[in-house]
């Protein structure tokens, strides 16, 4: 199985880093990074697995989860719902599956006013700043797309707070990823695809 893996920053992966492409943050990152990507490898058959942290309102902070659609302020000019792939191994069927709202910039009181927030709130569980282009590009070329987030904040936290809870999430992260692997590995070969 050849798996292309999709994360914003190194920090979110931590050891897993060598088989990670990284987008960088926000959208026309993750748009150019997708792109970059598909010049390299567009032909070939690959599973797109995208993984890092996200904001959430009341899931609890380290909380791993498998994320079954990806929503947007944009929705509304997509004709059909981004709706994900799903991979069924052990170490995926109990984890809580979560609709993602994918923003231009942080979700949080800061940057959005209380009635905004508490309508994005009420159509999403969990919040993150690149998969609504990661998915859009993927899916229009015909790419499976799955994603697992783990929950970093609670909306509430600056990027410096950010970064100090990034190290121990990561190594949560991390162990997932390696746990899903090994698990793919034994039905089938595992290649992982760089840009």
């Amino acid at each position: 199985m050849k798996i292309a893996v999709f994360a914003a920053v190194p920090e979110e992966v931590g050891r897993m880093s060598h088989v990670v492409n990284f987008t960088g943050i926000g959208r026309e990152q993750a748009t150019q990074a997708a792109l970059n990507f598909l010049d390299r490898h567009r032909d070939e058959m690959f599973t797109v697995v995208n993984v890092g942290t996200v904001g959430a309102h009341t899931l609890p902070v380290g909380s791993l989860l498998s994320i079954r659609e990806v929503t947007s302020a944009g929705r509304i000019f997509h004709p059909q719902p981004m709706l994900l792939d799903h991979l069924s191994y052990p170490c995926t069927a109990d984890l809580p599956s979560a609709i993602l709202y994918s923003s231009d910039s942080f979700v949080s009181p800061k940057v959005y006013c209380a009635d905004h927030l508490k309508e994005i709130s009420g159509n999403a569980d969990c919040f993150d700043m690149e998969s609504s282009s990661l998915f859009s590009i993927m899916n229009h070329f015909g790419k499976p797309y799955v994603s697992f987030k783990i929950v970093s904040d609670h909306l509430d936290v600056d990027i410096e707070e950010w970064r100090r809870r990034v190290h121990t999430l990561s190594q949560n992260l991390a162990d997932f990823m390696e746990k899903l692997f090994s698990e793919i590995g034994e039905k089938e070969p595992v290649e992982f695809l760089k840009a």
